[in-house]
């Protein structure tokens, strides 16, 4: 019996959706605890820094220096990003920006590219969060990075260093890109900067949402970006779909919708499988926004409406800059298998 559970402990210890499910448990309870206790909105906060903080502990190079630089550098972007939020005009070319230099930092630095990749989505989503307030709101919880950083710094390299092992046919080392990095840098900043424009313009869409969608499909290699796109479209209706019936089923037991959220949030960064990883976190923006206090349905629309336009905007600038004759050549060619999810 004992050899027995010595062995399944073994495998278990080895799944690496199980390691980052547990991590993701410890790094979001203080925060959602304190917003259950206290219904205070900092408590999601804390817990939402924590997430984004914890998601880099899956790129092997991380270290503590930079879960300090991420914090330090969110806390003094959060105020500034919140201000281009409610003003469109400088939105525009700041985003560009921020987009192009992203991908340089991802491609020309040490830099673990989780770092690079969920510092911009805590920046996006959390000043998207934030932007009807003003300025001075978005003050508490950039200052709460801080804390929230040293107690990610617990969770993953004392409470639970764990990672298990690399799953089947993870990429063993950087692809060989299709574009350029500055082609790849200018491919995404106007990618970037026509989703953010047409985010302002139509109505019912999310900045966070369109913008990140644009830049999380503008991969190196053209085959890559457009797989990745098609995926994150069927992740993004499968996980909508979804949330809305559980929204309709579970919405007259306010207890079970809760419950349901809750577990989608300690495995919505679990996934190795971009479709899943998509659809976890769609069907979390209905149900987490109707625990919140928000109208769930009208976040689902949001979500998938927001996800299309961003990811058509970006394929228009994939295909303009694609290499010639692109679609002949295999996908050793276009950069390897497309990018797992972050």
């Amino acid at each position: 019996m004992a050899v027995m559970m010595a062995g399944w402990h073994d495998r278990l210890m080895r799944l690496p959706w199980l390691q980052k499910a547990i991590r993701t448990v410890l790094a979001v309870s203080p925060g959602l605890g304190w917003w259950a206790a206290a219904g205070n909105s900092l408590g999601v906060a804390f817990a939402f820094a924590a997430l984004c903080l914890s998601v880099t502990y899956g790129d092997k190079a991380l270290r503590p220096r930079h879960l300090a630089a991420l914090a330090f550098i969110a806390a003094a972007a959060l105020p500034g990003m919140t201000w281009l939020e409610a003003h469109p005009l400088p939105c525009v070319p700041a985003t560009m920006a921020l987009l192009a230099l992203n991908v340089v930092v991802r491609r020309r630095t040490s830099v673990p590219t989780r770092v690079s990749n969920w510092l911009l989505i805590y920046l996006l989503y959390q000043s998207s969060e934030l932007s009807a307030e003003g300025v001075r709101a978005s003050l508490p919880p950039g200052l709460l990075m801080l804390p929230a950083a040293l107690w990610t710094w617990l969770v993953c390299f004392v409470l639970w260093p764990h990672r298990g092992a690399e799953p089947p046919g993870a990429p063993q080392g950087p692809p060989s890109p299709a574009m350029g990095v500055g082609r790849h840098a200018l491919c995404a900043a106007l990618a970037g900067g026509v989703a953010t424009t047409a985010a302002f313009l139509v109505p019912g869409t999310r900045v966070n949402w369109v913008v990140w969608s644009a830049m999380t499909v503008t991969q190196a290699g053209t085959r890559d970006s457009l797989v990745k796109s098609r995926q994150r479209i069927i992740g993004a209706a499968i996980g909508c779909v979804s949330g809305y019936a559980a929204l309709v089923g579970l919405g007259g037991v306010p207890a079970l919708r809760d419950t349901m959220t809750a577990l989608l949030v300690s495995v919505m960064v679990a996934p190795e499988t971009y479709v899943l990883a998509v659809a976890i976190r769609s069907a979390l923006a209905i149900l987490g926004g109707a625990a919140l206090g928000g109208d769930g349905a009208a976040a689902g629309l949001a979500r998938i409406g927001s996800i299309a336009l961003g990811v058509g905007c970006a394929t228009a600038f994939l295909l303009a800059f694609a290499p010639r004759g692109w679609w002949r050549r295999g996908a050793a060619a276009e950069g390897g298998p497309a990018t797992p999810p972050s």
